[in-house]
């Protein structure tokens, strides 16, 4: 699991500017997250909480740079800041084996019609790497073809 201090400590010796804003702002989404009502003063993020974070930001960073033109400085920094983040994240699942995935959780949660599909897509967030909505897609044309 990444550490998140020690990324920034390695961002911060090895002069990465683009690196360092990357992870403090990961760092600051981490600290809203183990601050939230609810969660014990002594319970850790999770790996799969991580992952999610770190995916909200670079879609964030993502989301920004269709705003702007790759000649701006800002744009770099965020192309940069995504290309970082982005090494932390697990490699996304091939066509065939998302397809794979889906069939395989359709047959474990036992799926017979489109009623069912929300115990296949909550089987599916367990795989790391998949596509969530290309996944999305499939199940449901899927599960009305077979019920």
């Amino acid at each position: 699991m990444l550490d998140v201090d020690a990324a920034i400590r390695k961002a911060l010796k090895e002069k990465d500017h683009p690196a360092l804003v990357g992870y403090r702002a990961l760092k600051a989404k981490v600290n809203i997250k183990l601050t939230e009502a609810g969660r014990g003063a002594d319970k850790p993020l999770t790996e799969a909480e991580l992952l999610a974070l770190i995916q909200r930001e670079v879609k964030e960073r993502q989301e920004s740079n269709e705003f702007l033109t790759p000649d701006r400085a800002d744009y770099q920094e965020n192309a940069r800041i995504i290309e970082v983040l982005q090494a932390h994240l697990p490699k996304a699942l091939s066509a065939e084996e998302t397809e794979a995935a889906v069939r395989k959780a359709i047959a474990d949660s036992g799926a017979a019609g489109p009623k069912d599909m929300g115990k296949v897509m909550a089987a599916l967030r367990q795989v790391q790497g998949v596509d969530m909505s290309t996944a999305s897609a499939r199940v449901k044309a899927l599960l009305q073809a077979g019920g």
